[in-house]
Order: structure tokens, then C-alpha cells, then sequence
């Protein structure tokens, strides 16, 4: 069996081992350069490294012709998810339906979905690049602005104020931020704060609708304005009725969009009161190597998982209705840049590598590198990743990295 998947980032590039452990041939599309460009190792786990513009339609199905029997097509990152269904439909494929691209590509389109269909009650208005700033006298403050169309919490930021908001506007559309070769289209969602804890669900979509949930992520975030997260927590141990109610509000919003096939990520608050409001949902695995931090707290590989689900493969692990009750924990938690621009040197990693919880870790600079921004995921430098089967350890591992660990 063989399968394309279109520009594997982050969790993308988790199909490439889990294809080679399945025997599955696994063709890569992608620009192969920048952020794009894949390692030596991951390229011996493909059948082949195809170099291709794939925002080109015609070219990627003229390609897929020429290779012959292609049973999938995955997109292996956020921005590839539009390119994947289209391909997938011309190409008589199973595949995201184009509603529920729309949906979850735009995040104006996707909070006018759940209101609709009465999942969310906040506020929320769009405003177009070029045109005026307009947000009626009676919108409720603190507000969200952030661009309909990115990924990665990029430009997303909360403001108090008409004041605060007309000066974040102006900066997205000064700055038309890109990602992965995406650039924003300009247009913006401006949307009451949710106030609350904030988590998020993973799981698959089955061919008959079914849907699996793999996990319920705790997320640790880093200071406001901004909300950069900054460590996650896979496999604690919630109780019956707050699992429940996390869970049935995640499958209503998910048959709400209309999701028919494959990993989502919705990320969601609890807010004070107990009810969850989502925040967005995505068509693809969960970033921020938590599709392997559901491996190490319950075993169920997510990447191989959703390939199987695409091929009608049987993957017998993966049978939970709610997440599983996990005999582990496990957690990651990111690096912070602080307040320096360049990386030196690191103090403190080694302490945290010689504990017994320790599995990974892995950074993104080197010696003398430009540092990216305070305001999104860029700030952040590496990551440190633990299992336990000590949910308080965890979290205290967590907090102590971001504590100790710093640039010298």
C-alpha cells in the first residue's frame, strides 16, 4: 500500500516512522527547503522525497498519476490540510469534505459553525485588511484578535481595550505574518475571552463516523497577553463527570463540523463554571510532540493509528469511546528564550537528562542563532520530555525546568 503525504512539519513527519513500522510505502510532497526541508534520517523512511510546489494542484496531480496506485493522501501540516482533500477528491480517495475544510481552516467560519449550532455563545466579528476597524460600542473587553487563517498561536493576543485592539490589528496587517511558506490572507477574527483552564482533545474520526478520543491535554501557558504554551501534561488522571462532559462536548463539535475522517486536535477552555467553549479545532495530527506523548502515557501511536484508518487497516489498540485511564503520565515542557536575542550556551539541561523520568529532549538552535520573537511559539528553544507514572512529580519536573533550565 502507498500513500502521499504533503509537506510533513512537526507532528507530520511522526507518519513517516509510523508508515515504515505498518510496511507502508510513504512518498513525501514538499518544497524540501527551510522549515520544509527533511533530515537524512526521515528521508530513509520514505519510499521517495518528491521536490514540488504544493500550493500547485495541477502539478501534485499530474505527480500522483505518474506514480500510480497512491491509496491516501494526509496532510502533513496544518496548511496542507485544503490541498490534501482537494487532491484526495480528484484523485477518488477518502478525504476531508470540503465543508469541513472551510471550517476548520478559518477560524471566523468555524466560530460562526458552533454558534449556529449552538456549541459557543461568545462574541466574535471579522475585519478585512484595508478596511476600517469597525467593533460595535457594546463588544465585550477583554477580546482575542488573531489572524482567521494561521496556525501555531502566531499573532494571536489578547487586548483590553478598543486602544489595544486597533494597535494589534495594525500590526498583523503591517506585518501579513507567514508560516511554513503560508502567508495570511489579512482577514482577522476578534472574539470574547474565555476565561478558564485550557485543554485540548485529541483523537481520530472513523470511516463510519465513530470517533475516538486518544487524549485530554492539559495545557501550561506562559504569561498573558500572549498565549505560548509552554509544557503540556498527557495521561492525568481526570475525574468521571469532568471526562465527560470534556469528551461529549468534543464529539458534538466535531459532528458539528462535519469532520469524516482522521486526526483532529481541538483545543478548548473549561471555564469556572464548568463548561467547555472551544477555541479552534484542526484536521491534522496534534503538534508539540504530543502524538508521542500519547505513546508514552497509553501506547496508542496516533500517527499509525490515522494511517490505518485511511488504508481500512485494522489498528487494534485503538477501540476507547473516552480517554483511556492511562497507567502513565507524561509531559514536555518547552524552553523559554527569556529575555536574550542570541543563543550562547544552556545551564541546567544536563540535571533534567540524568533523571530517571527522562525520554527526550531536543533543541532548535545553536551557538550564535538569531532567537525568534517573545510573542509566539518561536520563543521557545527546545523541550525536555518525562514519563512517570507520578502525576505530581510530573507537573513539578515541568515547573522546575522552566525554572532552572536557562541561557548562559
Amino acid at each position: 500500500m502507498s500513500i502521499v503525504v504533503i509537506d510533513p512539519v512537526s507532528s507530520g513527519i511522526t507518519y513517516l516512522a509510523a508508515a515504515q513500522h505498518l510496511g507502508i510505502d510513504l512518498y513525501v510532497f514538499s518544497a524540501d527547503e527551510g522549515e520544509r526541508q527533511l533530515s537524512h534520517d526521515l528521508r530513509t523512511k520514505a519510499k521517495q522525497v518528491i521536490k514540488i510546489d504544493t500550493t500547485d494542484f495541477e502539478s501534485q496531480f499530474v505527480k500522483l498519476s505518474e506514480l500510480g496506485q497512491i491509496d491516501a493522501i494526509l496532510p502533513g501540516v496544518e496548511y496542507a490540510v485544503p490541498m490534501a482533500s482537494r487532491l484526495g477528491a480528484a484523485s477518488g480517495k477518502i478525504h476531508l469534505n470540503s465543508n469541513a475544510v472551510q471550517w476548520v481552516r478559518n477560524k471566523f467560519n468555524f466560530r460562526e459553525r458552533l454558534t449556529e449550532t449552538g456549541l459557543s455563545h461568545i462574541s466574535y466579528l471579522q475585519l478585512h485588511v484595508g478596511q476600517e476597524i469597525d467593533v460595535p460600542d457594546n463588544f465585550p473587553f477583554p477580546a482575542i484578535v488573531k489572524p482567521v487563517d494561521m496556525a501555531g498561536s502566531i499573532n494571536v493576543r489578547k487586548v483590553n481595550n478598543r486602544e489595544e485592539l486597533t494597535e494589534a490589528v495594525e500590526a498583523i496587517w503591517c506585518l501579513m505574518p507567514n508560516d511554513v511558506g503560508f502567508t495570511t490572507s489579512g482577514s482577522i477574527i476578534v472574539e470574547e475571552y474565555i476565561s478558564g483552564k485550557e485543554y485540548s482533545v485529541e483523537g481520530i474520526v472513523h470511516r463510519d463516523n465513530n470517533i475516538t478520543i486518544a487524549s485530554i491535554t492539559e495545557k501550561i501557558l506562559g504569561s498573558e497577553p500572549y498565549f505560548i504554551e509552554i509544557g503540556h501534561i498527557v495521561g492525568r488522571h481526570y475525574d468521571d463527570a469532568f471526562r465527560t462532559v470534556v469528551t461529549d462536548y468534543a464529539q458534538a463539535v466535531i459532528h458539528s463540523i462535519g469532520l469524516n475522517i482522521g486526526a483532529f486536535h481541538l483545543e478548548l477552555r473549561v471555564t469556572p463554571e464548568g463548561n467547555p467553549v472551544a477555541i479552534e479545532l484542526a484536521a491534522r495530527l496534534p503538534g508539540d510532540n504530543i502524538v508521542e506523548l500519547i505513546k508514552q502515557a497509553n501506547g496508542i501511536d496516533l500517527a499509525a493509528a490515522t494511517l490505518c484508518e485511511y488504508l481500512h487497516l485494522n489498528y487494534q489498540i485503538f477501540n476507547h469511546q473516552t480517554p483511556p485511564h492511562s497507567a502513565s503520565v507524561s509531559a514536555i515542557a518547552f524552553i523559554p528564550r527569556g529575555q536574550h536575542k542570541f543563543f550562547g550556551s544552556l545551564h541546567g539541561l544536563d540535571e533534567f537528562i540524568n533523571r530517571p523520568e527522562y525520554f527526550s529532549h531536543h533543541l532548535y538552535v545553536k551557538p550564535g542563532d538569531t532567537l525568534g520573537c517573545a510573542e509566539d511559539w518561536t520563543s521557545r528553544i527546545g523541550y525536555v520530555m518525562f514519563v512517570s507514572r507520578d502525576e505530581i512529580l510530573m507537573r513539578s519536573l515541568v515547573k522546575l525546568v522552566h525554572e532552572k533550565v536557562k541561557i548562559v
